[in-house]
């Protein structure tokens, strides 16, 4: 059963497979405005980073995804929508637990070194300009068994919040993020990123997929959203999906 609050630009669903894939069809029909949240009780096919699945149980979860219109943002800084859709949703979290999370390059939200939340963001682009972003947000509400690198925030606070007010403090600091990149204010983003960048400046082993071991220092991310990763005095750059980390 569908509920739309067009004041709010909310719209609630019981199930979907994802609301990313329901915010593209929305898209394409011309129904989807900045700032529109779509919140599930229950998605079934939901996506991740590098290609892997969300799904979520009623009421265990909190699944969304958000519209933003970044027609303003160039291709060379795009890199800074990841940064600041990670820290929106890192300081959401933080504001509701009684914790420090810290994010996992690139963009999922650890507590205590267990995930508590994932971030898939879907651009939208045309020639070289991006549109706007499908931001879907994944973030554990109460725990669930056989999920032992995973963490919720019930774990952190006395009282885990609605998905209302979630969704709310999401929509909030967003949009306080996306003004910032319309000031272009790349620098204090980049530098509050860093901040609360998990394991920066700490030795932790790492493995290609060639099945390389590494031990080094995560130093930061680069302007092409590498992850620079020092070894015995080298800095060696990976991708998103060149590089995993033993923890």
């Amino acid at each position: 059963m569908l509920n739309t609050v067009p004041v709010q630009k909310l719209i609630l669903l019981d199930e979907v497979d994802s609301t990313n894939n329901y915010a593209a069809k929305l898209l394409t029909e011309d129904k989807l405005a900045h700032g529109t949240v779509i919140l599930a009780e229950k998605q079934t096919a939901g996506r991740g980073q590098r290609g892997n699945s969300w799904s979520s149980a009623t009421k265990n979860q909190f699944t969304a995804s958000f519209y933003v219109e970044t027609a303003f943002l160039s291709v060379e800084h795009y890199l800074y929508l990841n940064f600041t859709v990670a820290l929106a949703v890192r300081e959401a979290i933080a504001e509701c637990v009684k914790a420090v999370p810290m994010i996992k390059w690139p963009n999922d939200i650890l507590i205590n070194d267990r995930k508590i939340a994932g971030i898939l963001i879907e651009a939208q682009w045309q020639n070289t300009r991006m549109n706007g972003a499908i931001i879907g947000v994944g973030i554990n509400l109460f725990r669930e068994d056989g999920l032992p690198s995973a963490c919720a925030l019930e774990e952190f606070t006395e009282q885990v919040p609605s998905i209302l007010e979630l969704a709310t403090m999401l929509s909030e600091e967003l949009e306080n993020g996306i003004n910032r990149l319309r000031e272009a204010s790349w620098n204090p983003i980049r530098q509050y990123y860093h901040a609360h960048l998990w394991k920066k400046d700490q030795l932790i082993t790492a493995e290609t997929p060639d099945g390389e071991l590494l031990v080094g220092t995560i130093r930061e991310v680069d302007e092409n959203g590498n992850l620079c990763f020092e070894v015995n005095g080298n800095i060696r750059k990976f991708g998103v999906q060149e590089i995993k980390f033993r923890y």
